[in-house]
């Protein structure tokens, strides 16, 4: 496990280390808002989001990274509403009907709540699926506070999306765990907000090994305490972000983005897919013609998404946790220069592809409205 921070940032912040405690925001929302912090408070402020039901862990790695390639940068990792050590909306309020607050613009505003509260003005916003779409939402309607949108695993839109359809919320949300806590006498949603996905299978974890914190390019260790973390999550917050999430669509908003954006793809990311690739890179081309700012494109991995529509040999869908220092070098290069670095990086085909193999100026890297 990396050891997050030096000796100063540690004398600047009480939460700069994944395994110590976590600095708490009391949002005006009522979300009591954990996150890690690295850094001087001084400097250039960039704040990381993670995914659907994940935590500041799915960053941890990158920041680290980064804070050790740039310690003149303040580092943000948070945990959003309903996820990590964050509290839940409220359940009165949201348990007949979770998907209304859990959408992209309840959580955008909980990052906005976050940075007026930190007395952050602007910041580099870097989100990871779900965060992408937050970092998106941060942009088109706050753009004053995001001096760069850096996208990581992103996509136009995610109505109709397969992976999240038919392979989260189809089932196992509205499939095995509602059918078992209807047969405990529960009603769905509202009996279940604040019930974990464990009430519903007390062998959930194999499930979720088997098919939801997989990478086969990630460090077996750094992926162990997912299982029971993610295990951990309401399940308001598994069906209210899932369903908000599959009723996004950025498509044509994207083409008012006025920000600086950067947008990092894994060639087997199995969510959101090439063709996905084509639609953003569309809606953004048109932004960076019509507001005149660096928006690039850059792919991770070299070999396509197989057949069976699974990560298999390659950097797929959670590009930063693979691939971590890359990341963090694109991060920093794109907020010092406004482009990402021009290293490709890959997985070995041999023998090991969790082995990765670099090649300075190879990458594929489009810069769009040019």
């Amino acid at each position: 496990m990396l050891v997050g921070g030096t000796a100063a940032a540690s004398a600047q912040s009480a939460c700069d280390s994944l395994n110590g405690p976590r600095c708490v925001e009391k949002l005006a929302a009522g979300i009591d808002m954990s996150y890690l912090e690295t850094g001087p408070r001084d400097g250039t402020p960039v704040i990381l989001i993670h995914g659907l039901t994940d935590n500041v862990r799915s960053w941890w790695p990158a920041m680290a990274s980064l804070h050790k390639r740039n310690p003149k940068l303040h580092i943000m990792a948070v945990d959003l509403r309903g996820h990590g050590r964050s509290t839940m909306p409220d359940e009165v309020t949201c348990a007949p009907a979770p998907e209304a607050c859990f959408r992209p613009a309840d959580f955008a505003a909980d990052i906005v709540a976050f940075m007026q509260s930190k007395g952050v003005e602007k910041a580099a916003l870097v989100g990871h699926s779900l965060g992408s779409f937050i970092v998106q939402e941060v942009a088109l309607t706050h753009p004053e506070r995001v001096s760069h949108a850096i996208l990581d695993a992103t996509a136009a839109s995610s109505v109709g999306n397969v992976a999240l359809r038919d392979y989260v919320l189809k089932e196992p949300i509205e499939g095995a765990w509602k059918t078992a806590l209807q047969a405990a006498g529960k009603a769905f949603p509202t009996d279940v907000y604040t019930l974990a996905p464990t009430d519903a299978d007390p062998k959930v974890d194999a499930w979720l090994a088997a098919n939801w914190v997989v990478d086969p390019t990630a460090d077996p260790d750094f992926l162990a305490p997912y299982v029971p973390e993610t295990a951990s999550v309401k399940l308001g917050t598994w069906i209210g972000a899932t369903k908000a999430l599959l009723a996004q669509d950025n498509s044509k908003r994207l083409e008012d983005l006025a920000v600086p954006t950067l947008v990092m793809w894994g060639t087997q990311d199995s969510i959101f897919l090439a063709a996905d690739q084509d639609a953003i890179k569309k809606a953004l081309g048109v932004a960076a013609k019509k507001h005149g700012q660096p928006v690039f494109w850059k792919q991770y991995g070299v070999i396509p998404l197989p057949a069976s529509g699974f990560q298999e040999s390659d950097i797929g869908h959670n590009v930063q946790w693979a691939a971590f220092d890359t990341v963090a070098a694109d991060i920093d290069a794109f907020i010092a220069t406004g482009a990402p670095t021009r290293d490709l990086v890959h997985s070995a085909p041999v023998p090991d592809i969790r082995d990765l193999v670099i090649e300075p100026g190879k990458a594929v890297v489009v810069q769009l409205g040019k």
